[in-house]
């Protein structure tokens, strides 16, 4: 598969996501549900990382460390987001976690001295104002706690991916994403265990179990493959471009599907950010900058 095409295809598993993380929560918790997903996910990799010495490499001493903070992160953003969509809708934390490039341009600055230009603030202007669009809007209604958890998440996939930058060079597509979903696993397992112990929900209903399995397969194994195999042919600021179009598809899914009605203040939301971020892309490729939109 070529870098565009694997592109394109992780963008429709992107979007598809929230709606399979929100149809997991009818009948899970959010902690056994990503936990499950993350085993499930290693798993569907198992018969290629058994080959090449990539496990080999997983697990040693100078892949290893930067490989489990990246699933230690990653692994806890994706259990925030997650947790989150029990009550806000697929399509606010869509539009919400376009605030990813805010988060970047401020680490950056903070940890790289990197000066924000006046371009680079204006585009961060447009998508805390389309956030906070969703968010003001809805203040008076429940979703207000699960649009703040959306934004708290974002961070920690940045952290990940700064984390990556101290890998070897020689760890192909499937080590590295075979070493996120397996560390994230190995670490949401005793909180899945204790978790279970103390009454969350968990389902073994075939219905519930194919959801479960649409995440480990999709969502912890092929999102990840996909998004490492696209970087590795693409210039970064265009697979990040393209990336950025995933909310659009998750909008016209969650509306085809029945999930949610489309509101005003969303498609406002969701011009804002995806402006601000695809401006803030363009100007990274300008500066020769790393943004990646982690998946």
């Amino acid at each position: 598969m070529s870098p565009l095409a694997a592109l394109w295809l992780d963008v429709v598993i992107t979007a598809l996501w929230p709606l399979i993380g929100a149809a997991g929560l009818r009948d899970y918790a959010a902690v056994p549900f990503v936990g499950a997903g993350l085993v499930l996910g290693a798993l569907c990799m198992a018969p290629w990382l058994l080959r090449q010495g990539r496990l080999r490499r997983m697990i040693a001493a100078d892949a290893a460390p930067s490989l489990a903070a990246m699933g230690f992160f990653s692994g806890a953003a994706s259990l925030v987001y997650v947790a989150a969509l029990a009550y806000t809708t697929p399509v606010n934390a869509v539009i919400l976690a376009q605030s990813e490039v805010v988060y970047s341009a401020v680490l950056s600055a903070l940890f790289l001295g990197e000066r924000l230009t006046l371009k680079q603030s204006l585009a961060s202007a447009l998508v805390i104002g389309g956030t906070a669009l969703i968010v003001v809007h809805d203040l008076r209604s429940p979703r207000w706690r699960g649009d703040l958890m959306i934004l708290a998440s974002p961070w920690m996939y940045q952290v990940s991916h700064v984390l990556s930058k101290k890998l070897p060079r020689d760890l192909d597509a499937w080590t590295l994403s075979g070493g996120r979903a397996l560390y994230g696993a190995l670490f949401m397992l005793p909180l899945c265990a204790w978790a279970l112990l103390h009454g969350a929900r968990w389902s073994w209903a075939p219905a519930a179990l194919g959801v479960l399995a649409l995440q480990g397969a999709l969502s912890c194994s092929a999102n990840l493959v996909l998004w490492y195999v696209a970087l590795r042919g693409l210039e970064l600021s265009k697979a990040t471009t393209i990336m950025l179009s995933y909310p659009a598809l998750t909008f016209v899914l969650s509306w085809l599907l029945g999930r949610e009605p489309i509101h005003a203040v969303q498609v406002l939301g969701l011009a804002a950010t995806f402006a601000g971020a695809a401006w803030t892309a363009r100007l990274t490729a300008g500066s020769g900058r790393e943004l990646i939109s982690e998946v």
